[in-house]
């Protein structure tokens, strides 16, 4: 998945998840060298930030729906973040989060940015002291219906159907929810 924001020139910063005998996550992983030349085609989606808005973001992901979402944030941030944003990210255990040193910090600096991960399945070791749960389970509970939203979901489809189903329930209405689901 793309991570870079639209204004690199040049770069595409991508997350790319090591699937297990997974054809091209393992040639990315274990093939590629930096600075190998590689084409690429796309991106073909229309998951981006509607700039000319001024209502407050939600954002859910989970996996590497992290990427686009983080491109999304990184762009904000360069813009000084002039919207409040909610960043709901669901994992299964805590090595499954990543990004969270750089979304902490973000969130010290921002006081309109609230990044919320949550563990489904957090063990012991995992010492988790934060959210646990599905990941629309924990936005239904932060979520207020006061103030106008936009919603911007990427992640799988059954984590979508569902961020969908809260999302309308706290009257964000579907032409202000964007996804993309995979």
């Amino acid at each position: 998945s793309i991570a870079s924001e639209p204004s690199q020139d040049g770069i595409i910063e991508l997350i790319v998840r090591l699937v297990p005998n997974g054809l091209c996550s393992t040639y990315i992983h274990e093939v590629l060298d930096i600075n190998d030349q590689i084409k690429i085609t796309g991106p073909f989606g229309d998951f981006y930030l509607r700039e000319d808005s001024k209502r407050d973001i939600i954002c859910v992901g989970g996996g590497c729906g992290m990427a686009p979402i983080r491109s999304i944030i990184n762009y904000l941030v360069k813009r000084g973040m002039p919207r409040r944003l909610y960043y709901f990210f669901g994992a299964r255990t805590k090595a499954d989060l990543f990004f969270t040193e750089e979304l902490k910090r973000i969130e010290e600096i921002y006081p309109n940015f609230k990044y919320i991960p949550a563990l489904s399945e957090p063990s012991p070791k995992d010492k988790w002291e934060g959210e646990v749960g599905l990941i629309t389970q924990v936005a239904e509970k932060y979520l207020d219906e006061k103030r106008e939203k936009e919603a911007y979901l990427c992640g799988p489809p059954p984590m979508i159907d569902a961020a969908l189903k809260v999302l309308t329930k706290k009257g964000v209405t579907s032409e202000n929810i964007f996804f993309d689901k995979f």
